[in-house]
């Protein structure tokens, strides 16, 4: 995990005045406390580690604390301190999410946190010690306490340890006497509640969100809140564009060292000439290295050959991608452009947590896939290979939370686009040079993509029956061996645009219409669905998705220009 080194000039600054024999004053006090909390926690002090789970996450909330992650009135050698504080914040809070910890039992911050060595990723960051404030390993880590022994007072708890800090920080709950100190593993935080609870943690761009959830706070009996059903990706509440102004509670914040982190995957032109129009001197690229996305790919095709589900695998290897690229993130990097394959794991390891972020989309919100799927398997329960392309229900929740808080959506695809509304940015597809020079209109119709499902395969072959003509196939796996039987189908060859004067393609998913690109560029009229990600010009007609009355007339018209 990246670490900020620091000179000893600088040190001396940040760490005040504090001497030489503070530090051994402060180390013997510690080393006595770290023994009487040994014989403590061996008698009459002894606590549970509590796991993660579920049964109480629908629960309401008892009590909220919320607190800013940045501080506007940070020095430049200060603010490299609290940028490492919220990485510090970032793998504490990963810790707790989720917490669910059973009535009558103490809660421990450190036995839930466990040591804060640099082995498990924590940096420098600012610690108060003994009334100063000096840079150290995990330094930071009490705000988190401070949200937690806030919550705590909120829902009426009971307060076993508490201990307050020598010194009061501006902007910090410290400032409402709602603080609480932490040091390991002699100065702990714990509490205990009459009912069960759940604690929740989240970093937003700006702020730490700790929620406490149980079915009432002590000895108040609450009305249970009412839900609502709503789209996570589509509605102002949730929409996370906390740039718009209409965010009640958007803040600037200095960034006198900050810089901005692309974390791709894949090459995709539109995306390289983005990238490079927004890049500057400070920032920083990972990428995957060759070999792990040689191993991505021949795994990838051992599986298509064996006949698995090919997305959920290449998901999980997504996954083992993006955990080793968190670990190459400067700590100073306030903003991220992601890859769309690696957001939801970066979102479940904390990584984007206390920073703003863009999406590069390269495919449908796993959400929007599996209802466009849904929608054409209710047409087509037949079809064999519909059942491809699904994510566990806890993968989508991570793709949908984090979309949600993305500051910008970044696309060619005009469909993706449209889902995204108020903060997509909509780049434009780059057609290719024209390398096909037709002396005469063509006469053939080319289906540019593989007989399935999902691909329009059985839109295609209907309108091939009712309109009477042969169909030219681009595309090698077939929905079954028999599919085209009795029908006039030819295997498209090197040039796929052979003799063609009009491509069709009725296609329920498709994230990138290169053959499409290329068709235009040749001038070849194309009638695709809005699913194709094109917008309609005047080699391109667009009907909707799964429409077949629309798309039969429009390849009628076509066919009579």
């Amino acid at each position: 995990m990246n670490s900020f080194m620091y000179p000893m000039t600088e040190r001396e600054i940040l760490t005040e005045d504090h001497g030489l024999l503070d530090e051994i004053t402060f180390r013997f006090k510690a080393a006595v406390l770290i023994v009487i909390r040994f014989f403590k926690n061996s008698t009459h002090y002894r606590t549970a580690r509590f796991s993660t789970g579920h049964r109480l996450k629908n629960e309401q909330v008892i009590s909220v604390s919320e607190t800013d992650l940045w501080n506007t009135d940070d020095t430049e050698l200060n603010w490299i301190l609290t940028a490492g504080k919220i990485q510090n914040l970032r793998i504490a809070a990963k810790q707790l999410h989720g917490t669910e910890v059973p009535a009558n039992e103490v809660f421990s911050f450190w036995k839930h946190i466990g040591a804060p060595v640099t082995r498990r990723g924590y940096v420098i960051g600012r610690e108060i010690r003994e009334g100063c404030i000096v840079p150290a390993v995990a330094g930071g880590l009490c705000q988190l306490s401070n949200a937690l022994y806030d919550n705590a007072v909120k829902a009426g708890f009971e307060i076993i340890e508490r201990h307050k800090h020598t010194r009061v920080v501006k902007g910090s709950l410290a400032e409402v006497d709602r603080d609480a100190t932490v040091k390991w593993n002699y100065i702990d935080l714990r509490f205990r509640s009459r009912n069960d609870f759940r604690i929740e943690t989240e970093l937003t761009a700006d702020q730490l969100l700790v929620k406490f959830k149980s079915t009432s706070r002590n000895g108040v009996h609450e009305t249970p809140l009412k839900k609502v059903t709503t789209s996570i990706l589509n509605d102002c509440y949730s929409c996370g564009n906390f740039e718009c102004f209409k965010h009640p509670k958007k803040i600037q914040k200095k960034e006198q060292a900050s810089s901005t982190t692309f974390v791709l995957d894949g090459k995709w032109s539109e995306y390289d000439e983005y990238v490079k129009s927004i890049t500057g001197a400070k920032d920083h690229f990972i990428l995957p290295g060759k070999l792990s996305t040689i191993s991505r790919s021949l795994k990838t095709r051992v599986l298509n050959k064996l006949k698995r589900n090919v997305f959920s695998t290449s998901l999980e290897l997504d996954r083992q991608v993006a955990k080793k690229i968190i670990k190459r993130i400067p700590i100073e990097s306030t903003h991220l452009v992601v890859s769309q394959n690696l957001l939801p794991f970066l979102w479940e390891e904390g990584a984007l947590g206390g920073r703003t972020f863009d999406v590069l989309m390269t495919r449908l919100p796993m959400e929007k896939l599996h209802e466009r799927l849904d929608h054409a398997r209710a047409r087509y329960p037949q079809s064999p290979t519909l059942s491809d392309f699904r994510a566990d229900a806890h993968l989508v929740d991570l793709e949908n939370a984090a979309l949600t808080k993305a500051r910008n959506i970044i696309t060619p695809h005009q469909e993706i686009a449209d889902i995204f509304k108020n903060k997509s940015v909509n780049l434009n597809w780059k057609y290719p040079a024209n390398s096909i020079h037709r002396k005469e209109s063509g006469t053939k119709i080319l289906f540019p993509g593989s007989s399935l499902a999902r691909k329009g395969a059985y839109e295609m072959r209907q309108l091939a029956v009712e309109l009477k003509f042969s169909v030219k196939v681009l595309g090698g796996a077939l929905e079954e061996p028999s599919f085209w039987n009795g029908m006039s189908v030819e295997k498209a060859g090197a040039d796929p645009f052979e003799n063609v004067g009009l491509v069709v393609y009725p296609v329920y998913v498709e994230h990138q219409p290169r053959v499409l690109l290329k068709a235009v560029s040749a001038g070849i009229p194309v009638v695709t669905t809005t699913a194709s990600g094109l917008r309609e010009s005047e080699y391109v007609t667009i009907v909707p998705t799964g429409d077949y009355d629309a798309l039969k007339r429009a390849v009628v018209k076509r066919l009579h220009l």
